[in-house]
């Protein structure tokens, strides 16, 4: 829902086919499979071990002699598992979902408005013609219909003014039928250096329209495919390591350019020495320009490289945090532990946003950036641990 909202004006009066308002859907929901499995695990594994505090299972199992970490080894097995099935998902489904939404919404926006004829209103997203009914029937008859045609590019060469007409899209020939009736057609005639218009009266006259440009094509996904959301591993490391050197070449570029700069300042001629410093300040302006945008892609490719490590680590980070707050309020079902749950998430998820946009904007360094909110609900994890285990040490004395 939230991808339809987000593009909910690129996707109205297109005409487009259920099928690909699916598609689009389907990719999108790919994307959101490795932000919601920290969310599930934490509400499961609070959930599963509230419902067993609250059931005194758990200090049945302390009072056997055994820990209360002995319970998070199998689920920690589990986690392991789900945060693997995440990385796969991140680093091979994703990149792909990716870049066939992106190909695909780029297809739709090309994609001109469905044939939408409205009463009073002149309709003009056919090339060359501008279309007006008066009223329109049930029936599908339209009423004083009025086409300019003005296909040749030097102005209104053509007026079709009917009583009535019958308007059809022909889906083989991808043309639209215009059946008038009862009317006039105004033609401007040159012969001679002199105009004059034609007009020629008729009961029924076809008009085919062509509609190719309303037409969506697919273009081929790998005119998308160097954008980093649409990587996987391997392809972001090769693109990392190549605007690296690029990097380096801005900064040889610079060094050269400074070193110019001072060799030419033993020379005689203040004029020309004058005339030399502002195109070489002006070119470094232009490499500095440059190794900016550079520092922004690199942040990009890094933030979408860490972002494929953290996703899956948080998986086993959240069922640490899920379990041991769940045997700390000792509740089951749907009531506390979906609260807490969506408490924490939405602080380990804010957290998480807020590093990637420093990222972005050359603020923070990227691995800090994007660790920073795992490394806090590490040690938020850690002190619950120990919260949950002294709790239940203290229930057996």
């Amino acid at each position: 829902m939230q991808f339809l909202w987000k593009y909910i004006d690129d996707l109205i009066g297109k005409g487009l086919d259920f099928i690909i308002v699916l598609e689009l859907l389907f990719y999108s929901t790919i994307t959101l499979i490795p932000i919601a499995l920290p969310l599930s695990v934490l509400l499961a594994s609070m959930m599963l071990v509230g419902g067993l505090a609250e059931r005194s299972e758990i200090t049945a199992i302390n009072s056997l002699g055994q820990p209360y970490i002995y319970i998070l080894k199998p689920l920690l097995i589990c986690s392991i598992i789900i945060g693997a099935t995440s990385f796969l998902i991140s680093n091979y489904s994703i990149p792909y979902a990716n870049l066939k939404a992106t190909t695909l919404m780029y297809d739709i926006m090309k994609k001109k408005l469905s044939i939408n004829i409205k009463e009073k209103v002149f309709f003009s997203d056919i090339e060359g013609y501008s279309i007006r009914i008066e009223k329109k029937d049930q029936n599908g008859l339209m009423e004083d219909i009025i086409i300019y045609d003005y296909s040749e590019k030097k102005g209104v060469n053509r007026i079709f003014i009917a009583n009535n007409a019958n308007i059809s899209i022909n889906e083989i020939n991808n043309e639209l039928n215009i059946q008038l009736f009862d009317g006039e057609i105004f033609n401007e005639k040159k012969e001679n250096r002199h105009s004059y218009i034609l007009k020629t009266r008729f009961d029924q006259y076809n008009l085919n329209l062509d509609l190719t440009s309303f037409r969506m094509e697919r273009s081929e996904a790998n005119r998308f495919n160097n954008k980093a959301k649409a990587l996987n591993i391997k392809k972001l490391k090769i693109g990392l390591d190549s605007l690296d050197i690029q990097q380096k070449k801005y900064m040889h570029e610079i060094l050269y350019k400074l070193q110019i700069d001072i060799d030419e300042r033993y020379t005689d001629n203040k004029t020309i020495l004058k005339h030399k410093n502002k195109l070489q300040i002006n070119d470094l302006k232009k490499i500095e320009r440059k190794m900016n945008f550079n520092t922004l892609k690199i942040n990009k490719f890094s933030v979408e490289l860490q972002r494929k490590y953290t996703l899956a680590v948080a998986c086993i980070i959240m069922l640490i945090i899920g379990s041991s707050f769940g045997a700390i309020i000792q509740k089951s079902g749907f009531g506390l532990p979906v609260i807490f749950s969506i408490i924490l998430f939405l602080l380990y998820h804010i957290i998480s946003i807020t590093g990637e946009k420093m990222v972005k904007k050359n603020v923070l360094d990227p691995t800090i950036g994007m660790w920073g909110s795992t490394i806090i609900m590490i040690i938020i994890g850690i002190l619950l641990v120990i919260i949950a285990n002294n709790k239940k040490i203290n229930q057996l004395k």
